[in-house]
């Protein structure tokens, strides 16, 4: 059973503050270092991968995901992203939440069981747009500050019991 870190970039791994602390220095790629730093503690202690759910996989292949997080200070490994539902008439109803779930069904041979099964997974996310069964491996990250050191034990706790 392979663990999985559903990741959004804008909110989780850059921030206001860190927006602010840069004032227009950074490239157009950059994330926070220190982020991504906690990012990497996870990625260690737990040994998941990660699926990229936010929206800079619209416009990014699962390579380039890669490489802009590497060029950032990124240890672990991409795996794939989540497929991009919120197109249509209809695009409004479609929560994030779909889109983890779309992939969870698509990928059964990666999380080793039915995705109603599935526990060993966390969602990083600023935004609140998930489903309602995936509230206990959902993790909502303030935007303001960015991934913290208890975002990380949350999710290591969720994703190592």
């Amino acid at each position: 059973m392979t663990k999985i870190i559903f990741l959004d970039f804008d909110g989780v791994l850059n921030s206001q503050l860190w927006y602010v602390k840069t004032k227009g220095s950074r490239g157009q790629d950059d994330l926070d270092v220190t982020s991504i730093d906690f990012l990497n503690k996870l990625v260690k202690r737990t040994d998941a991968k990660i699926v990229v759910s936010s929206t800079w996989r619209l416009t990014k292949t699962v390579e380039e995901l890669q490489s802009i997080l590497n060029r950032n200070g990124f240890d672990g490994e991409v795996i794939d992203k989540t497929v991009d539902m919120r197109r249509g008439e209809d695009s409004d109803c479609i929560l994030r939440g779909n889109e983890i779930l779309q992939w969870m069904k698509a990928h059964p041979e990666i999380i080793g069981c039915h995705y109603f099964d599935y526990k060993k997974y966390v969602i990083f996310d600023d935004d609140s747009d998930m489903l309602y069964w995936q509230r206990n491996n959902f993790i909502q990250v303030d935007a303001y500050v960015g991934l913290t050191p208890n975002n990380i034990f949350k999710a290591e706790k969720i994703l190592n019991s």
